[in-house]
């Protein structure tokens, strides 16, 4: 519980956010929906203008301040630093456009576009949302605020922030910069050029340390290209990690290139480029003259490998086997025009293997205002000789006509969450939720409520070249039953739906530790892993090693995949010691460091897991065995079990002490 809801301070400014919620519905005509609510606002559904059809200024929010089956939690203009109550107010905006988010733990990134006075500078903001993590009851969830920690600065007055995706343990977030704003008007929203600059590039992947979250760093980048990248996935595969970054314009340049990050250089280091053509892993970077626009990777829920899902444009949707990041493999493709981004299901939805491709198309003369496909990926499974082998089991569009301006009608980024509900950001359709169903042998996705962000700011703030209108939504994501979504001209949107449930109390106090017998071990050596754990309530836990390694014993279980062995316990803990052994491998190639961790959690049984932070370490394999060496991984073993044991009781009292705060 934070100190302001504790004091009276916080009372009343929970009081104060709510009497300006209702005041700025009550001025503007807004209606915030609870659960249940319906609206009769169907766009097109009659052609009236009334009704959201017809000839009526798709510029004017004061047209589309609907919703149905949803209500809003909470609005950011991301206008400055602070609580949404006190910095983001939509009379005080962020000057310029927004773009991706992207949710990990209890903060939220969101791109910046451009940026002018008096907001210059900016490339990144910075969000806590840690109250909607934290709340255990609706009430608790209708107060909580989303609030700005920090921006992270982008001086190039020609580039924008187009993407941003953050690491699997939250401490790294990894934005694509192309140099986009110098496109339009000099009357559009540019970065200043004052002041020190921590990404001066203008097309960059740019690495940005965000552990601690009022105060980011810029720690690393590449730049290789002149408009630099378009969308990147960060993915840990056999212990490394990698940046895999879509080169999207076809100058040549195109194609899927794979970066290789180091955490203590903070370097990007290309070690691959992939199209259609094949692997070009051999430093040859030229080549490429189809567009290709992003990339999605999963651990892939029946096999375990890294798959990514990249939308190809005219080119389709293609499935690539990362596993050895080196030397790429095609093992699927779905044929598609204007392929803009695919994500499959967390898990297997009915025992089959589920992927979402969306497409973004302008305004055309057919009339398509862009479709999303329900796929059948079972396919990968049987072997790939070139030919689609996924399977269209249903098609969703908002609209069959096109009546106004380009690109405001076009689906745009999504998230495919559990449940098999679909967060679907659309331009000018706003949040619109889908759901995955079958009946029978007869897949749907079907539409289930939507909400049209809305809030009214200035004119001036908007980018007028690229669009005025409102809504005009560029992604939303879920954590936890509540959608977070960014819309290009008014900011940051907290939204529940009445049939999605959310998640009571997400926000756990976890803490955990873990030790090795040593750091370096011989072939064939044991090593034994002690993971103290404490937690405000029973969590399952697991460890990662590299493959390489054999569990010899512990109350575990296994499962080994894309290069990993994940290492699960028997039992749910709240404040123990675990204890696991494992083999080290054999063989001269087996001479080299290996990388041990993260621990993870799951507060759900095991369905998602949250790493806990610096639970990595490296160890070394030495290739012959020495018994002048056995100390170095056997020695101290039942004192590491002491020390775990003793530290355990020491966690479990920090966490009874912060429950009594």
């Amino acid at each position: 519980m934070s100190a302001d809801r504790r004091s009276g301070a916080g009372a009343r400014r929970r009081v104060s956010r709510r009497g300006f919620v209702r005041a700025a519905a009550v001025a503007g005509g807004a209606a915030t929906l609870g659960a249940g609510t319906a609206s009769a606002h169907r766009f097109g559904d009659d052609g009236d203008a009334s009704a959201g059809g017809g000839d009526h200024d798709h510029s004017d929010p004061n047209q589309h301040r609907r919703a149905e089956g949803t209500e809003l939690l909470d609005y950011h203009s991301l206008g400055g630093a602070g609580p949404s109550s006190e910095s983001g107010r939509p009379d005080e905006p962020h000057y310029g456009a927004i773009t991706e988010i992207r949710a990990v733990g209890d903060y939220a990134y969101v791109g910046i576009f451009s940026s002018d006075d008096p907001t210059n500078d900016r490339g990144m903001a910075i969000l806590d949302v840690s109250e909607f993590n934290g709340a255990r009851t609706l009430s608790e969830l209708r107060d909580a605020e989303l609030r700005v920690r920090s921006f992270v600065r982008n001086d190039n007055p020609a580039s924008a922030v187009m993407d941003v995706k953050v690491s699997d343990d939250g401490d790294y977030v990894f934005l694509s910069k192309q140099p986009y704003t110098a496109l339009f008007e000099e009357t559009d929203p540019t970065p200043g050029v004052e002041g020190e600059s921590a990404s001066p590039s203008a097309g960059a992947v740019v690495a940005v340390d965000v552990s601690d979250p009022d105060a980011p760093r810029v720690v690393g980048s590449y730049d290789g290209w002149t408009t630099g990248v378009h969308n990147a996935c960060y993915h840990r595969i056999d212990g490394g990690e990698y940046v895999f970054a879509v080169k999207d314009l076809n100058d040549g340049t195109a194609g899927l290139y794979v970066l290789e990050f180091d955490r203590t250089t903070g370097a990007l280091v290309p070690v691959n480029k992939w199209t259609p053509d094949g692997n070009l892993a051999d430093g040859d970077l030229d080549g490429g003259l189809a567009y290709v626009h992003d990339i999605v990777v999963q651990d892939d829920p029946r096999t375990g490998r890294p798959y990514g899902y990249l939308s190809y444009w005219d080119a389709g949707l293609r499935v690539l086997d990362l596993s050895d990041p080196t030397d790429v493999e095609e093992i699927g493709r779905f044929e598609m025009g204007a392929a803009h981004y695919a994500e499959p299901a967390p898990a297997l939805t009915r025992d089959k293997r589920i992927v979402v491709a969306g497409q973004e198309t302008p305004s055309r003369a057919d009339g398509t205002t862009g479709t999303i496909h329900l796929l059948d990926a079972d396919g990968l499974d049987d072997g790939y000789d070139g030919s689609p082998n996924l399977a269209e089991l249903d098609v969703w569009e908002w609209r069959s006509e096109a009546t106004f301006d380009d690109f405001t009608l076009s689906p745009h980024n999504f998230d495919v969450a559990a449940g098999g509900w679909v967060h679907l950001a659309h331009y000018h359709g706003g949040v619109r939720y889908l759901r995955i169903d079958r009946t029978g042998d007869r897949w749907e996705l079907d539409e289930e409520g939507y909400y049209l962000p809305h809030r009214d700011v200035p004119e001036e703030s908007k980018m007028e070249g690229l669009n005025t209108a409102a809504p005009f939504t560029w992604a939303a994501v879920e954590r936890g039953g509540v959608t977070f979504a960014s819309d290009i001209n008014s900011g940051v949107y907290a939204i529940r739906h009445e049939h999605v449930p959310f998640e009571t109390g997400r926000r756990a106090d976890v803490i955990a530790e873990r030790e090795d017998d040593g750091s370096a071990f011989v072939a064939g050596q044991t090593n034994r892993v002690d993971v103290a754990v404490a937690a405000d309530r029973p969590v399952r836990v697991r460890d990662r090693l590299p493959s390489e390694w054999t569990v010899v014993g512990g109350g575990v279980s296994t499962e080994t995949a894309g290069g990993t062995t994940r290492v699960e316990f028997d039992r749910p803990v709240r404040g123990d010691t675990l204890t696991y052994f494992a083999e080290a491998p054999s063989g001269f190639d087996a001479s080299r460091r290996y990388t041990f961790g993260p621990v993870e959690y799951s507060l759900d049984g095991g369905e998602t897991w949250t790493p806990a932070p610096e639970t990595t370490e490296e160890n070394v394999v030495l290739g012959a065995n020495s018994g002048a060496l056995g100390a170095v991984g056997i020695a101290g073993t039942g004192g590491a079990l002491y020390r775990f044991r003793n530290a355990a009781r020491r966690l479990v009292g920090r966490i009874r002490e912060h429950g009594n705060e």
